[in-house]
């Protein structure tokens, strides 16, 4: 007699998994990244362990794409007495191993941490042993046996960054000490515990697989506990970058070209596209939270891969600091959002409605930062008020100012208008975002009724309500975009003099 566990997968189907009379152990687990689901226990099999659409399978996962057959893991010794599992590629439509194609009859030996993913509509997963997973348990390795602390780099809300060494292998990382916080669960309830540390490591087990040229990569986690306050500390190791921040950058040259905007704005969105494809949503896109990676050119000899400064040959754009509500908790994450509103979407800071968005929250968060890339200071800030900066946001209003945007291409505005909507089902997402003809057009040369049509873009409204007139409907084929005069008694307070004025108070404070 066979028992049938079903779960809903990907929002596609179901995925099955038949547990025989033969009781075979564990040999390894696949965690959803939806973090709401339960894992998948691949059991020992000698035979092999097959998955697909068909019945007969020993793991049933339904979607439209997803062959009778799919794939099959296969039971291997290295000799030493470890056990490992290879995985054959049998589909039609692809199985993945790290977003890179396996191949039809291609077989690869798999380690913990990998992400498959079975073809578009089938799930994917994060593969780990379960030997690693009771070593790591029994093994409780501190953060100081791998890493010694340096000097700190910076501090935020909830964490402070500091620098470390691999005493292994002697590499420089970065490491985010989360404060001290204490855990919902007690000694006493240790089954509330274990679910606590089963939940984390599968969020971690996402987190560490996220593999991307444009996001700051995860190296590894550890929580430490302190017997004698019952407070915990959790260091986040990751990839060091050396060149520091897009906020810094702004404010050193007051604000960026547009094609300089333009190269950068694409990486950005190449790596929100791989979040979200991930089911991950930043929520906390800004300039801070943008790292540069600056290859510095040394002879004019040298060719530039990009519109840089005339000493740089390339600039790699990571995106950094997702996944933190995991480490804080939900609840202390968004209220830190909502305290420094300037680039959070007004579907956040929306409180009469239960708190539940979607990835266009990240669009909204690059639509004020392309603004602010563009003229040097925010669409939305309390200089403007009234009204307040919140209910700017939350109602939309912001302007194109003059003389700070008259240089800039329509095409531009018209992006950042499609952005900045407070209605989240009509604003774009990433891959409408990355097809706005702004990304084909030369800086100077603004054709916006011939690439309409593409863009499929026939108004954009210019809020002009800032200055107490009420907002109009433009037309992009018919005139150019309206820019708006700062009213008298206010004046947009650029990054450079924010920056320079908290600087100032700073040091009178001390």
């Amino acid at each position: 007699m066979s028992l049938n566990r079903k779960r809903s997968e990907n929002g596609n189907g179901t995925t099955s998994v038949k547990k025989t009379s033969h009781n075979f152990p564990t040999i390894a687990k696949l965690y959803s990244i939806k973090a709401e689901e339960t894992h998948i226990s691949l059991p020992r099999k000698s035979g092999g362990i097959v998955v697909g659409r068909s019945s007969g399978c020993d793991i049933k996962i339904s979607g439209g794409d997803v062959s009778s057959k799919h794939c099959q893991f296969s039971l291997a010794n290295n000799g030493n007495g470890r056990e490992y599992l290879y995985l054959t590629d049998m589909s039609s439509n692809g199985t993945f191993l790290n977003d890179e194609l396996i191949g039809r009859s291609t077989t690869t030996l798999l380690k913990s941490g990998d992400k498959l993913t079975f073809a578009k509509t089938g799930g994917v997963y994060v593969f780990r042993y379960a030997i690693d997973e009771i070593e790591e348990r029994n093994r409780k390795v501190s953060f100081f046996d791998d890493y010694i602390l340096g000097k700190q780099l910076g501090s935020g809300h909830y964490a402070v960054v500091k620098e470390a060494r691999d005493r292994h292998s002697g590499d420089i990382v970065a490491v985010k000490v989360f404060h001290p916080n204490k855990s919902t669960a007690t000694s006493a309830d240790s089954e509330l515990a274990e679910k606590e540390a089963a939940k984390l490591q599968q969020e971690m087990n996402l987190l560490l697989s996220i593999n991307h040229a444009n996001i700051v990569r995860f190296i590894s986690y550890y929580v430490e506990p302190s017997s004698s306050t019952g407070l915990s500390t959790t260091y986040l190791v990751l990839e060091k970058m050396n060149d520091g921040e897009l906020f810094q950058r702004i404010v050193n040259k007051s604000k960026l070209g547009q094609e300089e905007t333009k190269a950068m704005f694409r990486q950005l969105l190449s790596g929100l596209e791989y979040l979200h494809s991930n089911n991950i949503i930043h929520r906390d896109i800004k300039p801070e939270n943008i790292l540069l990676d600056i290859t510095p050119r040394v002879s004019a000899q040298q060719a530039q891969t990009g519109p840089w400064d005339h000493d740089e040959i390339d600039i790699k754009v990571k995106i950094a600091d997702f996944g933190l509500a995991k480490f804080i908790g939900e609840l202390k994450f968004t209220n830190t959002l909502c305290g420094t509103p300037a680039y959070v979407a007004p579907e956040i800071l929306d409180n009469t409605h239960e708190r539940s968005y979607s990835t266009k929250v990240d669009l909204w968060s690059s639509g004020v930062l392309l603004y602010v890339c563009l003229c040097g200071f925010p669409p939305f800030s309390d200089e403007l008020a009234p009204p307040s900066m919140r209910q700017q946001i939350l109602e939309g209003k912001y302007a194109f100012y003059s003389p700070y945007w008259d240089e800039i291409n329509d095409s531009a505005l018209d992006l950042i208008s499609s952005l900045l909507v407070v209605d989240p089902l009509e604003r774009y997402d990433v891959k409408r975002t990355l097809g706005h003809f702004w990304f084909s057009e030369q800086e100077g040369h603004s054709n916006i009724s011939q690439s309409q049509s593409q863009s499929e873009i026939e108004y954009m409204q210019v809020d002009d309500s800032l200055n107490a007139s009420a907002p109009t409907q433009t037309s992009l084929s018919s005139v150019s975009v309206q820019r708006s005069q700062p009213r008298s008694n206010t004046q947009p307070l650029s990054l450079r003099d924010r920056y320079t004025s908290e600087l100032n108070f700073g040091k009178s404070s001390m």
